[in-house]
């Protein structure tokens, strides 16, 4: 996992700080409160670990970027200091080809980039061209066990020790969270278990669980279809063809009751028949009666009429008489004069209308019309009454077929009631013994499909039974193959016992031997070779002592790693390898350590980048040849400036 770093930058509130990183060994050392550890810390905060904030880092940085190289890409990672979770990603490849995008540090639920990156660490695999590598949950294989994936942050506990737990921790063995991830790692590097085991790990836990998904549906379904005597093909063909009998039976019983239902109501259309001829009859006398009514109206009218006539010719004559011979001296109607007019002869006096000798008189005339008009009041009189007598006559016809026709019609619905009360009940009954055999059969038909149904996931499950078998096969396969992962175990026991022995470890000889447990990975000492003497990281004693020991350890992991070519990046930071160890006490364990780091660094780990963190400084020697830089740390030192040159504080 070839990962090396180039520059870190910080955003500070009142400067820009570029912290150099282009080189393969860096030594950062000088005094307390400087700023050298939070460089190593904000290195493991841009590549997506925690930070921790101290008073300088909260009040003055306001972000931070680290440019680097990720296998043929280069990178810039920008994260803001206010423990965001989202880092922003620029990527460029060998070619020229480039990208940004914002990446979560932890993993969402949906990809953000290549439909596989769904975090920072994803990101990186990414550009190492490295699958995300996944373990089981639980210590033990359950078959439910789910698989997480394994970060960069796993794999930084063997490439950064922190000055905070390095006399207090032994790479999270110790963690119960994190001691199975610590564990895995360790295996996956060296082989005890490689990226195909994981796949076939997790798809034999799909596999498990599948099967147990169907199984248990199979199982649940044909108990429920027990229950309701469903649970074979048999006893449903059986079921169905009961069924479609006694629906047969029913519809034909239906049939019959419709039909003797009209052979039945046959017995009361005569009644009808005469109902209806009987409304026909009330019909022609309803017209008939409001035909007379409309005649004796007109006759009435006529009549008073001719009364009123009578009345008018009786009183022009009582008029005339009683105006006969009287001589006019002044117009009775407007009073003007009219004696002294020249009337001619036989003219009216008055209107001067001349006077007919030899006419009728005129009381004659009156006479003949009152005869007249009293004989045609008496034609009338007798015309009316006899009408009367007729209109009288039809409405009691009217009546009394109205009567009848309201008693049939009360007989009619009686008879009627009577037999649909017995007919519907009837209907009613096979109605719903029709319907619900028709619904019976569809469930059936349904249900049919179910015992298919469930003899296939069955069968699937049973053929899910073989590919467990070929992926448990496959495990074992790649199991036996561990046993390069083996002479690598033992490689690293050599090479830690020889790297206690060169940086003179106290109570270390060459004699003894290193043994690593396969099981739990515990790290012992067995001093002349001797296992009830054994000692490790938590009864090393003093603190100076397991210090060392975690330092020796990772380096002769990456030797390891460096010789083998085995998957490890590329890149050491120890913040403070001599933590409780006094340089003036122990000048020879400080010059013994460092010499070794600095022979390695320009040998085996040649293309590993180390950075180093320490209070006191040790040069290389000018035999050796590396790159190397080393930067001296003062607060209130304009030229050995602390992280942040103007920041005055605790």
């Amino acid at each position: 996992m070839q990962i090396n770093f180039y520059a870190l930058n910080l955003n500070c509130r009142q400067s820009q700080e570029t912290i150099d990183l282009a080189h393969q060994v860096i030594f950062f050392h000088g005094k307390v409160s400087s700023g050298k550890s939070s460089i190593a810390r904000l290195i493991n905060f841009c590549l997506g670990g925690s930070l921790e904030r101290t008073i300088a880092i909260q009040k003055e940085v306001i972000s931070v970027s680290l440019e680097l190289a990720i296998g043929r890409y280069r990178v810039l990672l920008e994260r803001n200091a206010a423990s965001s979770s989202v880092v922003t990603a620029t990527c460029m490849d060998d070619r020229g080809q480039s990208f940004t995008l914002n990446v979560p540090v932890n993993a969402g639920t949906q990809p953000v980039f290549a439909d596989k990156v769904y975090s920072l660490s994803d990101l990186i695999f990414y550009l190492l061209d490295i699958n995300v590598l996944r373990i089981p949950a639980k210590k033990n294989e359950q078959e439910n066990a789910a698989m997480v994936r394994l970060t960069l942050k796993n794999f930084m506990w063997y490439c950064y020790l922190d000055q905070s737990k390095l006399d207090n921790s032994f790479f999270r063995h110790e963690d119960g969270t994190k001691t199975k991830s610590s564990k895995e790692i360790l295996k996956y590097i060296f082989q005890y278990s490689t990226q195909k085991l994981y796949e076939l790990q997790e798809k034999l836990q799909k596999k498990k669980k599948e099967r147990f998904s169907k199984q248990m549906t199979a199982e649940g379904l044909r108990d429920f279809l027990k229950r309701f005597k469903f649970s074979s093909e048999e006893e449903i063909d059986f079921l169905e063809s009961n069924t479609k009998t006694k629906l047969e039976k029913a519809k034909l019983e239906k049939k019959q009751i419709e039909a003797g239902y009209t052979s039945s109501t046959h017995t009361v259309d005569q009644l009808r028949d005469e109902i209806r001829m009987i409304i026909s009859d009330l019909i022609i006398l309803e017209q008939g009666i409001i035909d007379i009514e409309k005649r004796i109206e007109q006759q009435d009218s006529l009549k008073s009429e001719l009364v009123s006539s009578k009345f008018k010719v009786a009183k022009n004559q009582t008029v005339a008489n009683v105006f006969h011979g009287i001589a006019f001296i002044n117009c009775p109607d407007c009073g003007t004069n009219i004696a002294k007019r020249k009337i001619p002869e036989d003219s009216c006096k008055l209107c001067l209308s001349p006077i007919g000798r030899d006419k009728p008189e005129i009381n004659e005339q009156s006479e003949v019309i009152q005869i007249d008009l009293s004989e045609r009041i008496r034609e009338l009189e007798a015309s009316i009454d006899l009408h009367k007598k007729a209109l009288n006559k039809s409405k009691k016809e009217f009546s009394a077929k109205q009567k009848l026709r309201h008693e049939l019609d009360q007989k009619l619905q009686h008879d009627l009631k009577q037999y649909e009360s017995i007919f519907l009940s009837n209907v009613r009954a096979i109605d719903n013994s029709v319907s619900t055999l028709s619904e019976r059969l569809k469930s059936i038909h349904r249900m049919k499909v179910m015992p298919r149904e469930i003899k296939k996931l069955e069968n699937e499950a049973i053929d899910l039974i073989k590919e467990e078998k070929d992926l448990k096969r496959k495990i074992n396969e790649e199991t036996a193959n561990f046993v390069r992962g083996e002479q690598l175990i033992e490689e690293l026991e050599i090479t830690f016992l020889e790297i206690l022995n060169e940086v003179g470890m106290p109570g270390i000889s060459k004699k003894d031997k290193v043994s690593i447990n396969r099981s739990n990975w515990d790290v012992n000492i067995l001093p002349a070779g001797e296992d009830y003497l054994r000692w490790n990281f938590y009864n090393a004693g003093s603190g100076g002592k397991k210090t060392l020991f975690n330092s020796c350890f990772l380096l002769a992991i990456h030797i390891v790693a460096a010789k083998n070519d085995l998957p490890l990046p590329t890149f050491i930071i120890i913040d403070t390898p001599m933590k409780n160890i006094d340089k003036e006490v122990n000048t020879d364990i400080f010059k013994s350590f460092f010499d070794y780091l600095y022979k390695i660094a320009s040998t085996i780990l040649d293309k590993t980048q180390i950075i180093i963190v320490d209070n006191n400084y040790i040069p290389p020697g000018t035999n050796v040849k590396i790159d190397f830089m080393h930067r001296y740390m003062e607060s209130g030192n304009a030229q050995n400036p602390p992280l942040i040159p103007y920041y005055e504080g605790p």
